[in-house]
């Protein structure tokens, strides 16, 4: 975190949008002024000041204390870590459903990558850095199962190119509505749009999943391999299918749970592997 500041505006900035003005006595770009200005951390004149203000001669413009966009998340030792596989290169953790995988500003302290950073310090500025400093892959908040940190730039870089090249096996586990019987192969196209991931018939991108019956009822227990890794494709492709997760409202579950029943339960390359048991109560 950096200290506050103050400044005054000069005569050669009379006249200029407050978040380019501030881009640039920050050195920031233009989106992250925006997004200090939004959390209210920058005054102009002593009020919060709107994006596209046109600055006056005499005003003053004071920015409270702010993270800059490198800064690593705040760590948060008070939150659980539970290891599943660790060594001097990545750690893999059981994500509870609850908790997102990482911060989406400076301010959150209750990700799974506060309670990382706190036990291991040394992960800060790794990979993308920032608020996703040694974050390997993604899980959704509602997603429970193993999720992987890199412990080093290097690490980084060869978990990285493992996922590039398709050389990573995640195996999922969900309980979806309907009786899905056998095992499927599927390829579908999919594009974001908003909160949604929707099946496209031209463009997105290309998701491969292996989707195999465990257990066969009016709900059931299925088991889903990953060839590639979109974001939401596992609920996106099951929903599409017809059978939605349990719990799983955005795509069309009528059943109100706190979390949809989908668990990650195993991921391995070459060098590296790590399993979560299902949650209790789950199956």
């Amino acid at each position: 975190m950096e200290r506050g500041r103050s400044f005054d505006v000069p005569e050669s900035d009379v006249g200029a949008r407050l978040d380019q003005v501030v881009a640039r006595l920050l050195g920031v770009s233009r989106g992250y002024a925006r997004k200090l200005l939004a959390a209210e951390r920058v005054l102009l004149s002593g009020r919060p000041g709107a994006k596209g203000a046109a600055l006056r001669a005499g005003d003053r413009i004071l920015v409270l204390e702010f993270a800059r966009p490198e800064d690593p998340p705040l760590a948060n030792p008070s939150l659980d870590l539970l290891i599943v596989a660790e060594d001097a290169r990545w750690v893999a953790i059981d994500k509870p459903a609850s908790q997102a995988t990482h911060p989406l500003a400076h301010t959150e302290r209750d990700t799974a990558l506060n309670a990382f950073i706190a036990r291991f310090p040394e992960a800060a500025g790794v990979g993308e850095g920032g608020l996703r400093s040694g974050v390997v892959h993604r899980l959704d908040p509602g997603t429970s199962g193993v999720l992987v940190f890199a412990r080093s730039d290097e690490a980084w870089e060869r978990a990285r190119a493992a996922f590039r090249e398709k050389r990573v096996r995640k195996r999922y586990v969900a309980r979806v509505h309907g009786e899905f019987k056998g095992e499927r192969e599927i390829e579908l196209a999919l594009e974001s749009r908003g909160e949604h991931v929707r099946v496209v018939s031209s463009g997105g991108r290309l998701a491969h999943s292996r989707i195999r019956a465990l257990r066969t009822g009016a709900e059931s227990t299925v088991e889903v391999e990953m060839r590639t890794g979109v974001r939401h494709q596992i609920r996106a492709t099951l929903a599409y299918l017809g059978f939605p997760i349990v719990g799983d409202a955005l795509y069309g579950s009528p059943t109100p749970l706190s979390r949809h029943l989908l668990h990650a339960e195993s991921i391995a390359w070459d060098e590296f592997s790590a399993r979560a048991p299902l949650p209790e109560g789950f199956a």
